[in-house]
């Protein structure tokens, strides 16, 4: 069999993923805690006290721009909603920018000079040699006056991107994409004033994974066989034009025959599933009725048995065989046995415990940092964002293999699987 190896460096800088617009996605952005705290904070005791280190003042960084290098400045600006850039070149002259947040929204700065890199992120092309200037990205949290408009659809967390042009220009990096806003079947290109998102996966030197869905609600075909998963995944991308600036957004195609976005597809739908066998269990609306069980390890303890209301399942043949169309037999087996929420069929309906395994916060977006490929098997290397209990980046760790393989129905399933975020 023959052996290719293919390098897919990618880098990462921002701390969660969404798998957003599906049924069982990753957890929804949110405003953090530190959005609504004043600059004193609470100690063990419950106390308050004042901030540990300074308030925030300004925040110098070096940055690549499309000619040159540049030292850049960025502090609060004159107003409230407004970010003061000074940008200086190689020659020590200095040009200063204003950045007003958009309607609804206020510059997220760090309280503390201790967080002071947290005032932007630097998005720096470390995929492979290809020169491309470095981006800024600035986020923005929703005004309480906005959140009150429409509190059930509102988007917590806003960004902005933005490079410096070839004169020493600070330029917004427009995001553009094709929709049919009539449904006529015209599209249109249309120019967005921000992206509703803070989180992006930098998966090529000038491109970037925006969005990834997950159809959970069509599994299986007319005969009742799993749907291939590449079917079920959908990877909007936003791609880099260095030189307008703008990102174009757009719909990659998902084959076996690109492994990066394949790897993508078949990665974001073993998140969706694993997460009910991992943080949290399907859905529970009965919440006063349950059933008591005694504990397997421990007869004198009890746990507590609520009723699934799933309509995609009714018992845990159904569960297993959901699991078995993304999963190998033995790592779904596995998923299913070790699952905290302990799903179990009770007078023939399918009941489970609001379990979860933990989430653990110091870790952030995982990519995979190469792959090798044969004929069935396609092996990712993956890193994650490493943060401390302070929410400071430090670096780096294995975020192990993810493996799949082709099995004899042709289908590619998952073979070796961990759940990003959890302790396990």
């Amino acid at each position: 069999m023959k052996k290719t190896k293919k390098k897919m460096f990618l880098a990462i800088y921002a701390a969660l993923f969404l798998l957003s617009g599906c049924k069982g996605g990753t957890p929804e952005e949110s405003v953090t805690e530190a959005s609504y705290l004043s600059e004193e904070t609470t100690n063990a005791a419950g106390e308050i006290s004042a901030a540990e280190s300074e308030p925030f003042s300004s925040y110098s960084f070096e940055l690549k721009g499309a000619a040159e290098n540049y030292l850049l400045t960025v502090k609060q600006g004159e107003y409230p909603d407004e970010i003061a850039v000074t940008v200086e070149n190689n020659r020590y002259e200095t040009r200063d920018f204003v950045i007003t947040a958009p309607s609804g929204y206020t510059p997220s700065f760090p309280y503390s000079q201790d967080g002071a890199s947290g005032a932007v992120k630097i998005i720096t092309n470390d995929i492979d040699d290809t020169y491309i200037p470095d981006i800024m990205q600035f986020t923005f949290n929703i005004t309480q006056e906005e959140l009150d408009k429409s509190p059930d659809n509102a988007i917590y967390n806003v960004s902005r991107m933005y490079t410096v042009d070839r004169d020493g220009e600070l330029r917004e990096i427009k995001m553009v994409s094709s929709e049919d806003p009539d449904r006529d079947g015209e599209y249109e290109e249309i120019s967005h004033d921000y992206l509703d998102r803070t989180m992006l996966y930098h998966c090529e030197p000038d491109k970037f994974i925006y969005e990834i869905t997950v159809d959970e609600s069509s599994l299986y075909d007319e005969e009742g066989n799993p749907r291939p998963i590449e079917s079920r995944v959908k990877i909007k991308t936003l791609k880099f034009e260095y030189s307008i600036p703008r990102l174009v957004a757009d719909y990659e195609e998902i084959t076996e025959s690109d492994p990066l976005y394949f790897g993508y597809a078949c990665w974001a739908a073993a998140n969706s599933a694993a997460q009910y066998f991992t943080m949290t269990t399907f859905n529970i609306s009965d919440w006063e009725n349950y059933i008591e069980k005694p504990r397997p390890d421990d007869p004198d303890a009890m746990d507590y048995y609520f009723k699934i209301d799933d309509s995609r399942f009714e018992s845990t043949k159904d569960l297993k065989k959901y699991l078995n169309g993304i999963f190998t037999p033995t790592t779904a087996e596995k998923l299913f046995l070790n699952a905290p929420q302990r799903y179990t069929d009770i007078d023939g309906e399918l009941y489970g415990i609001a379990g979860d395994g933990g989430y653990d916060f110091t870790l952030g977006t995982l990519t995979f940092s190469d792959v090798t490929v044969t004929e069935n098997k396609m092996v990712f290397r993956s890193r994650q964002e490493k943060y401390d209990d302070s929410g400071n980046f430090t670096g780096y760790t294995d975020g192990g293999n993810f493996v799949i393989e082709r099995c004899e129905d042709g289908l590619w399933r998952v073979s070796e699987y961990r759940y990003p975020y959890s302790f396990n």
